[in-house]
């Protein structure tokens, strides 16, 4: 305790001591140099001494101060492992789950909202949703056809400060792919065929070589011709 005779000097040590902090030897207040950031060191123990001047001995014990840097919003939510790829099958029930995505923040967890993270979709609403808790992609809609479109682009964010005005946010991409399913039956791509047989030439041949007394097979020559609809045929 300072006498108030000026014989008293106040001397600092410790975490960050004469570069974070510096102590005024006259009255021993702690003044902070820079800023700090909670992310690079959430906590500092310093030790402050008073001596006396001439001697500089200690005038009685010294005090240990813990000094804890409080969190402020300064981190926005970052999807580490962005882009994502999904596959999900085509024509899929409605609340089908795709995909899970996660963003983390760094700012402290267990003050305020300041990481407290919410989902949303910002392109792709019209086919997919998104758990604001969870980040889980899921489908809208039942009737995505893969023979109509095979693949979407999907846009999520995640805001922290529980998704309030003044959050931060992060972005990142899905790219969900459908996969085929068998709903398409086989079809014929002409609906009439018309088969034309040339009997007559076959007969001729018949009776030729039944005069000779040998065994006949007969065959038929089958033409495929154009139906009235005016679909391809061919020979």
């Amino acid at each position: 305790m300072d006498r108030g005779d000026g014989r008293t000097r106040y001397k600092l040590r410790g975490d960050g001591a004469g570069s974070v902090f510096v102590i005024d030897e006259k009255t021993g207040n702690i003044h902070v140099t820079k800023p700090l950031d909670r992310e690079e060191k959430d906590e500092y123990r310093l030790i402050a001494t008073a001596t006396d001047r001439q001697t500089d001995r200690a005038l009685e014990p010294s005090s240990t101060f813990i000094i804890r840097v409080q969190d402020i919003n300064d981190n926005p939510p970052v999807f580490e492992e962005a882009p994502y790829s999904a596959t999900v099958p085509e024509m899929a029930n409605i609340g089908t789950s795709i995909i899970q995505v996660t963003a983390t923040d760094a700012d402290d967890p267990t003050y305020g909202n300041s990481a407290r993270l919410v989902y949303t979709l910002v392109q792709g609403q019209q086919y997919f949703s998104v758990d604001p808790q969870t980040g889980i992609l899921r489908t809208a809609v039942p009737d995505m056809d893969r023979e109509t479109q095979d693949q979407y682009l999907v846009v999520l964010q995640a805001k922290d400060m529980g998704g309030h005005l003044g959050g931060l946010s992060g972005t990142t991409t899905v790219t969900v792919h459908l996969s085929d399913v068998n709903d398409n039956p086989p079809r014929f791509s002409q609906m009439k065929h018309h088969i034309f047989a040339e009997e007559r030439r076959c007969g001729e041949e018949r009776r030729g070589e039944e005069r000779r007394g040998e065994e006949v097979k007969c065959g038929y020559l089958a033409k495929q011709v154009m139906d009235p609809s005016g679909l391809n045929a061919s020979h």
